[in-house]
């Protein structure tokens, strides 16, 4: 296949995002109304569908022998979304979008900083090395995904039962065609992060830029739109908490896609094998929640003192792209 043809390719399968994901956030709407589940626990749902195209690319990685692309591609996408959700919250700034998000959505964050903290220390430290094959880094950020997820989704659950009724949106379906076609639409997102992964990989060694580069920048950006699209489409519909649990859902779910890798890597440890770059992506995400955090605590302040920590994310991600590019 020429040079052109994987260009156009990626292109093509980026722009397929766009519609795919956008059916599957308003899908998932669906299936949250016709469930009467809370806003919190369909948002998680949604972000796991959403971060299919994560798992794809960063098991595609692990065939072809790249832990830089697989590292890279979750962690990126990570610090992609969360500047997506700055930029969202800069656009529908009229609304000051985290001020409507509930607990648990800031449950999901602190979640996602605990699981990020183990990446960094596997990063950092020549930790014991495995059980078989599998580091310890892994099995903890397992346990904690999902003794973090069960707890959360516990406190969602009792917290959604007292959400009064909405209006129905979507009478003319029924709960097993909303449930089809969420489900169809995450798998068409999965086939189109397959694509993605493996033309970004053809454009890393046509282009010559290093694995951990692409995989944190071009092949994080390409997996990630789906989380952009249906957070926006999710946030237009005015469901501010789904749209912002869901993305934070995203986020823990990539970390635990990061595990599923290792477990599958069995050439040493995924996380001693990637470059030092995913470390600087790795702590700057932290940055990145925790200023999403302060603005979810925070009440209704003036709009441009509101905007500051979305601002600062924005500015920040930029500057963490071109360090990362110097590092490649």
């Amino acid at each position: 296949m020429s040079d052109w043809m994987i260009f156009a390719l990626f292109f093509i399968s980026g722009i397929c995002t766009f519609f795919v994901a956008s059916r599957l956030a308003v899908f998932g709407d669906a299936v949250k109304e016709k469930t009467r589940a809370s806003s919190a626990f369909m948002g998680a749902v949604i972000g796991i569908a959403i971060s299919l195209p994560e798992l794809t690319s960063s098991v595609t990685a692990i065939i072809i022998d790249s832990p830089d692309l697989a590292v890279g591609n979750l962690i990126g996408s990570n610090l992609f979304n969360i500047m997506g959700l700055a930029i969202f919250d800069v656009v529908y700034r009229r609304y000051q979008i985290l001020t409507h998000a509930t607990v648990e959505s800031k449950l999901y964050g602190w979640l996602v900083i605990l699981m990020t903290l183990i990446v960094i220390a596997g990063l950092t430290f020549t930790l014991p090395t495995h059980v078989f094959h599998v580091s310890y880094t892994s099995i903890a950020i397992v346990l904690l995904y999902f003794i973090g997820s069960k707890v959360i989704n516990d406190r969602t659950e009792y917290q959604g039962r007292k959400v009064k009724r909405q209006n129905e949106r979507y009478q003319h379906y029924s709960y097993k065609q909303v449930l089809a076609r969420f489900i169809l639409y995450a798998f068409l997102i999965m086939v189109i992060g397959s694509v993605l992964t493996v033309t970004a990989e053809r454009i890393s060694v046509i282009t010559g830029i290093g694995a951990s580069f692409i995989g944190a920048f071009l092949v994080a950006i390409s997996t990630s739109l789906p989380d952009a699209v249906s957070v926006g489409t999710a946030l237009k519909l005015r469901n501010f908490n789904l749209g912002i649990s869901s993305l934070l859902g995203s986020n823990a779910f990539n970390l635990m896609i990061l595990a599923i890798t290792d477990f599958i890597y069995f050439r040493g440890n995924l996380l001693q094998e990637s470059s030092p770059a995913n470390m600087l992506t790795g702590i700057t995400s932290i940055i990145f929640i925790l200023l999403v955090i302060y603005s979810i605590t925070r009440r209704k302040v003036k709009a441009w003192n509101y905007l500051i920590p979305s601002l600062l994310i924005i500015i920040s991600y930029f500057v963490t792209t071109y360090l990362a590019f110097q590092m490649k």
